[in-house]
């Protein structure tokens, strides 16, 4: 798979990763074409997930992502009346404490931000664009971790591949979100025209707000410029695959 993880925690292990264009691309089989709604990419993921992750019944959970802060948990309720409910949360966040439920969202651009616990079963994962991301969803994640009693120094953030700011130009409307982050994060080209680097504004304001958090890891992986990755600003219809899970 294009970028994984995998990490030894008090509770087991922890994995994590985004699967790009050959992960992807072993799927035409199944799917000519991607899919064009949530509940497609549901049944897609799954397909996906039995074949690269090598589990016969995965239980996953996805959303219909909204560019915006709400965030779910994922709970043994969710469980009821079966894993292949055809209800799915609008959202850009899930978080959990069940052990191999497999939780994913979707990117082609925008940061994918995981989220774990060093000590006790929690993994979350987080989509952020500059909407969710000027609205603080990773902030609000990590703040209903401390209010389930999950302290700051145990918390372990690794943002994921997406655009740089090399390659992210936005206009004045966007920036006037992320300028008091500094010429860093959103870099002023001149004729009201701005590069954001929105997984190091998200970086920035996590590290000023938790001042004692465990880890926050920054891949700097470029989708726009790498092979492996969808990127929809280079015209690609394809979405990059972020998932994380408590195996063990």
């Amino acid at each position: 798979m294009e970028y994984i993880r995998e990490i030894s925690v008090s509770y087991g292990k922890v994995k994590y990763g985004t699967a790009g264009k050959q992960s992807i691309n072993g799927m035409a089989e199944f799917y000519p074409s991607y899919p064009k709604n949530a509940q497609t990419w549901m049944e897609y993921i799954k397909v996906w997930a039995g074949k690269e992750l090598e589990y016969e019944s995965p239980k996953v959970v996805t959303l219909n992502q909204i560019h915006g802060d709400f965030i779910h948990q994922v709970g043994i309720e969710t469980s009821i009346g079966g894993w292949d409910s055809s209800v799915i949360w609008e959202g850009d966040g899930l978080y959990s404490e069940l052990q191999k439920t497999l939780l994913v969202v979707r990117t082609a651009d925008c940061v994918p931000v995981f989220l774990y616990s060093s000590k006790r079963p929690f993994v979350a994962i987080i989509h952020s664009g500059w909407k969710g991301t000027s609205l603080g969803i990773t902030e609000r994640m990590i703040e209903r971790a401390i209010e389930l009693g999950y302290s700051q120094e145990e918390l372990q953030i690794e943002i994921g591949p997406y655009i740089q700011g090399s390659d992210y130009e936005v206009g004045s409307d966007v920036a006037n979100f992320f300028s008091h982050l500094g010429e860093e994060v959103c870099f002023p080209k001149g004729k009201d025209k701005f590069l954001l680097d929105v997984g190091l504004a998200i970086e920035k304001r996590v590290k000023e707000k938790f001042q004692r958090l465990g880890g926050v890891e920054n891949s700097h992986t470029n989708v726009y410029k790498s092979p492996l990755y969808f990127s929809h600003r280079a015209k690609e219809e394809g979405r990059n695959l972020n998932f994380i899970l408590w195996v063990s």
